[in-house]
């Protein structure tokens, strides 16, 4: 057997040599890297709140572009939308459909919104209506934030005619017309709120695909995006018969919207009586069996027209109506009783 010759030795100790540093540098710069990505600073978040559409709107935004830029838009959007769907602005496209002579020619935006609209009712089967605009004004619901606003409790007789000038099934909508028939009026209240915060959701996401934070819309809640390194954001149900911060579930998200509607929103008490403004369309009446109904789904608007469906249809109906329609919702009625569908409990862990 030959002998390796001392050269030959040295140069494969060197060789050995220089791959064990080469090796030694790489485990350096790998726990370098490694440092650097778990000790980052995080985005900032940017949080901004304004009034639009009735309430509180505030919006929280983290993204590596710049944050403000994103919410300044976000929020422009909503007053964008509160001009344009405002039932008291004269000026406003909703206006000016229910002041108008039928046809009526809309614009590629307002048909989506009305057609949807149209659409979660045959649904839910009336139970949530787009049209009550006039029973609406009759309790004075459209003007309660008013400064000069005197509750009014209107009569059975006022109610039972007014019911006649009612109900989604008297708006026509043909490609850019609409048609009102019977003089109803529409009132997008119950789903304008829920396609801003959708709309929202899309300007941030077209303007940074990464970027996180939510949308707050008086407690109508859309997720931009998970929080820093991909946690989930924690939202508290409100319970609806207590004070302040308190509440009856926590649920867990990274995507996706929760709407709750409460008689304690928009109300009025006579006599010790709560009047509030989510109206059963059969009866004309304030619903009384429902104090609260929150709902998830994917998107704000459905959400938002569930919210009020599950409210006027009750619990045990809602349970089995609201899975159907692609949400998940927990409902409080009169006796403070809760029921929850059975996929609510997902959103109870972090997955």
């Amino acid at each position: 057997m030959r002998k390796m010759s001392n050269g030959s030795q040295n140069q494969t100790m060197k060789l050995s040599k220089n791959s064990w540093i080469l090796i030694l540098i790489f485990i350096v710069l790998l726990l370098f890297f490694s440092v650097l990505f778990f000790f980052r600073s995080k985005p900032e978040y940017v949080s901004k709140v304004e009034i639009a559409l009735g309430t509180t709107i505030k919006v929280v935004v983290s993204s590596e572009k710049d944050p403000g830029l994103i919410v300044d838009a976000i929020l422009r959007e909503f007053h964008r939308i509160d001009n344009k769907f405002s039932v008291t602005d004269p000026k406003s496209v909703i206006s000016r459909i229910n002041n108008s002579d039928n046809p009526f020619e809309i614009d590629e935006e307002t048909a989506f919104v009305i057609e949807r609209s149209l659409a979660l009712a045959r649904a839910t089967e009336g139970a949530f209506d787009p049209a009550l605009g006039n029973l609406i004004t009759l309790w004075g619901f459209d003007k309660i934030n008013d400064s000069a606003f005197e509750p009014y409790i209107p009569s059975d007789d006022e109610i039972e005619e007014v019911l006649k000038k009612c109900g989604y099934e008297n708006v026509i909508l043909e490609n850019d017309v609409v048609i009102l028939q019977n003089s109803v009026k529409l009132d997008l209240g119950g789903i304008v709120k829920g396609y801003a915060i959708d709309r929202g959701i899309s300007i941030a996401k077209e303007m940074d695909p990464d970027a996180n934070g939510y949308i707050d819309a008086g407690r109508d809640i859309g997720i931009i995006g998970p929080k820093f390194g991909g946690e989930y954001w924690s939202i508290a149900v409100k319970d609806p018969r207590g004070e302040g911060s308190e509440y009856i579930d926590l649920v867990y998200l990274k995507k996706g919207t929760i709407v709750t509607s409460g008689d304690y929103e928009r109300f009025f008490l006579v006599d010790g009586v709560r009047y509030h403004h989510i109206l059963n369309p059969k009866t004309g009446y304030p619903v009384r069996e429902t104090i609260s109904t929150t709902i998830i789904a994917p998107d704000a608007m459905d959400a938002d027209a569930f919210s009020t469906a599950a409210f006027v249809l009750g619990s045990e109906f809602s349970a089995v109506l609201i899975p159907v329609l692609g949400g998940q919702g927990l409902f409080v009625n009169a006796q403070n009783e809760q029921t929850r569908t059975e996929g609510w409990a997902f959103f109870k862990e972090k997955h």
